[in-house]
C-alpha cells in the first residue's frame, strides 16, 4: 500500500490519503476475500470517480465500471456487465461477435459463477451515480449489494453516488453496505489542487499568490473543483495582463489586487448564481447584464423542483408546433433514446414569435416526457400550476369555467428567464426546441 500511495502522490491525486488508504485496506490484498459492498458518496468533483478508478486499475482486478446514467433498466445492466467482465477474455479467444442474454439476476448470478471459474482473478462492479438506478425493479439494488452472498464468489459491489445512503431505502429492506464518505475538500486542499494547473512560464510562489486571492473571493461561495478550476484559468489571464502590457510590476502584489478585485467580484455574481460562464462570454458583451438581471429575478422565484420542469414544459408547449410532439418527446424502443436533434450553436430562437395556446393534457404529456421519471400526477403538482399563474409565469385563457374538462393556458416566462431555470434542474432546454430541428 505504501508504494502505491507513494505512486500517487507523483500523479494528479492529492489530499486523499486516509480515505485511499482505507479503500486498500478493504480491496487491496489480493488474497483475502473482500466485503459485500462499498457505498462511497460525496459532493461533486470531489474525486470518488477518478480514486476508485486509478486503484482498480493498479490493483488489475477484472472489473466493471458501469455509469448507471446510460443504462435503461436492470436486463441492460445485467448484459453489459456480462459482456464487460468477459471482454478481455473474447479477446485472446478471438470471439469478439457473442453478447450475453440475460433476463433475472438468477441467470445473472450463474454467469458470474461461470466468469469466476474461468477466470481468477476477483471482481469488482462499480455502479458510478447509483442514484439513477433507484427506480429499477424493486428487487435489483438489494439483489446488487448481496452479490457475494448469492453467488459465492469473491466478489464486492462498488456503488458511488452525490446523495446519503437513506435515499436508497427500498420496501423490501436492503443490506446496508460499508461507507466511505468523501469531504468536500479545505481551502488548503483547494489550493493544493489547483497549483497542479500552474503555468509553466510562471513560478510556484507567483501562482500562490494569486491563488490565494482567488480563493479569498470564491471558496465561501463555491466548492465545486470543476468550476474554480475554469474560473481560476480564465481569470489568472486578466490577472497577469497588466504585467505583460508592463504597467504593474510582478511583485507589485496590492496594485495586481486592486487591478483584479473588480473583475474576481464580477465572475464571482456568476458563480453564485450558477449560470454557465459561456453565456457572459459571448463577443456581445451588452447582453451580460441583461443576462445578469433575468438570472436574479429567475432564481427569486425559488420554484419547486417538479413547479421548474412544469414550467418548461409549459414553455416547450408554448413555442414549439403540436406536430413535432411527437417528433421530439416520444420515447422509442430501448435501443435508441428520445430523437433529440443536436443544438447547433448558430440557430437561435425566434423570439419575436408568439406564445401559443396549449391544453392542460398536452402540459401534463411533455412534463412527463422530459422528466424521465415516473411522477404520480396527483392535486399537489396540479397546484403548482395555479401558483405559477399567480405568479405571472403561465396565464389562463379563455372561459375556463365553461370548459373544466380541458383548461388552456399560455406561457408568459420569457426565453432567458427559462434557460435559467432549466440549468438549474441540469435541463438543456435548446435540445427540445422545434426551431433546432433540421
Amino acid at each position: 500500500m505504501e508504494k502505491y500511495l507513494e505512486k500517487i502522490k507523483k500523479g494528479n491525486i492529492v489530499c486523499r490519503e486516509n480515505i485511499i488508504a482505507r479503500l486498500y485496506s478493504l480491496i487491496g490484498i489480493t488474497n483475502e476475500p473482500m466485503p459485500e459492498s462499498i457505498f462511497v458518496y460525496g459532493h461533486m468533483a470531489t474525486g470518488k470517480s477518478l480514486i476508485i478508478q486509478n486503484l482498480l486499475n493498479h490493483l488489475k482486478y477484472n472489473v466493471s465500471y458501469i455509469n448507471c446514467i446510460e443504462h435503461l433498466g436492470n436486463k441492460h445492466i445485467y448484459n453489459y456487465v456480462l459482456d464487460d467482465l468477459t471482454a478481455s477474455t473474447k479477446k485472446s479467444d478471438g470471439d469478439t461477435q457473442s453478447r450475453h442474454s440475460c433476463d433475472n439476476i438468477m441467470d445473472f448470478i450463474l454467469a458470474l459463477r461461470k466468469i469466476s471459474r474461468n477466470d481468477k482473478r476477483p471482481i469488482v462492479l462499480v455502479f458510478d451515480k447509483c442514484h439513477k438506478i433507484r427506480h429499477f425493479d424493486v428487487t435489483f439494488l438489494p439483489a446488487i449489494v448481496r452479490l457475494k452472498e448469492l453467488s459465492g464468489i469473491n466478489i464486492c459491489t462498488i456503488l458511488i453516488s452525490e446523495i446519503v445512503w437513506d435515499k436508497f431505502n427500498t420496501k423490501i429492506g436492503i443490506l446496508r453496505p460499508i461507507k466511505i464518505h468523501f469531504p468536500q475538500y479545505t481551502k488548503d486542499e483547494l489550493a493544493q489542487l489547483l497549483l497542479l494547473d500552474k503555468p509553466v512560464n510562471y513560478d510556484m510562489d507567483f501562482y500562490k499568490n494569486y491563488l490565494n486571492l482567488f480563493l479569498s473571493v470564491f471558496f465561501r461561495f463555491c466548492r465545486d473543483l470543476n468550476e474554480l478550476r475554469h474560473m481560476a484559468k480564465i481569470n489568472f489571464a486578466k490577472y497577469v495582463e497588466p504585467i505583460e502590457s508592463k504597467r504593474i510590476d510582478q511583485n507589485n502584489v496590492a496594485a495586481l489586487w486592486r487591478n483584479i478585485s473588480p473583475i474576481l467580484k464580477s465572475n464571482l455574481e456568476i458563480i453564485y448564481l450558477r449560470v454557465s460562464t459561456d453565456d457572459f462570454l459571448q463577443p456581445n458583451h451588452q447582453m451580460s447584464r441583461e443576462i445578469e438581471s433575468t438570472t436574479k429575478l429567475a432564481l427569486s422565484f425559488e420554484l419547486p423542483f417538479y413547479a421548474k420542469y412544469m414550467l418548461i414544459a409549459a414553455y416547450l408547449a408554448s413555442y414549439n408546433p403540436t406536430k413535432y410532439d411527437k417528433h421530439i418527446f416520444m420515447k422509442q424502443s430501448s435501443k435508441r433514446k428520445k430523437k433529440i436533434q443536436t443544438f447547433k450553436k448558430t440557430t437561435k430562437v425566434n423570439m419575436q414569435k408568439k406564445s401559443q395556446v396549449f391544453t392542460i393534457s398536452r402540459l401534463l404529456a411533455i412534463f412527463c416526457a422530459i422528466l424521465d421519471e415516473k411522477v404520480d400526477i396527483n392535486a399537489n403538482l396540479l397546484a403548482q400550476i395555479s401558483t405559477m399563474c399567480q405568479l405571472g409565469l403561465l396565464s389562463m385563457i379563455g372561459d375556463n369555467i365553461v370548459h373544466l374538462d380541458e383548461p388552456k393556458f399560455k406561457c408568459c416566462a420569457s426565453h432567458d428567464f427559462i434557460i435559467v431555470v432549466a440549468k438549474t434542474v441540469g435541463f438543456d432546454i435548446r435540445n427540445y426546441l422545434s426551431t433546432n430541428i433540421d
